[in-house]
């Protein structure tokens, strides 16, 4: 970011160097202060002439806080002017944040029943447990040993619900 910058000043000051010519005396100090509040700004607006220019190339959607989703719609806006697909939501996208439901399980600690999708059962009936969050995966010590699996709550936050029947 300061290579441009730096050129630019550099480039500045020689062609200032050599246009005027400097007195026998050479600079006072209210030459100084005036070169160095002049070189200063120029510092300044070449940084936010850099800083717009990296927003521009950037993704428009950061400058605008609207989230871009991979299904190509922009919070419910769809891009691709598809009408047909207005209403729609993805379908793969869906199938992986729906999480069967027979494996919602209650486990008896000594706190108390707790409940967790079994990591057992999720690998043997999700086909998508790899993309399950690692901030909801538990460990329960039981009687009978530790039980892994996924806490509900914290899958319902980050998305996923249950293809439980209403």
């Amino acid at each position: 970011m300061f290579k441009p910058i730096i050129a630019g000043l550099t480039a500045l000051s020689l062609t200032l160097a050599t246009a005027t010519p400097i007195s026998a005396q050479g600079l006072d100090r209210e030459d100084v202060g005036k070169l160095l509040i002049g070189l200063a700004a120029v510092a300044v607006i070449g940084a936010a002439i850099e800083g717009n220019r990296d927003r521009r190339s950037g993704n428009e959607a950061a400058d605008t806080g609207i989230q871009v989703h991979d299904n190509g719609h922009r919070n419910g806006i769809n891009r691709s002017n598809n009408w047909a697909d207005l209403n729609r939501q993805s379908q793969s996208n869906n199938a992986r944040r729906t999480v069967p439901f027979e494996c919602l399980q209650t486990v008896e600690t000594r706190f108390g029943a707790q409940r967790l999708f079994g990591r057992r059962c999720l690998e043997r009936n999700y086909r998508h447990v790899n993309q399950l969050p690692d901030r909801c995966a538990v460990r329960l010590y039981t009687t009978n040993g530790p039980v892994r699996g996924y806490d509900p709550l914290c899958l319902r936050e980050q998305g996923f619900q249950s293809d439980r029947r209403h």
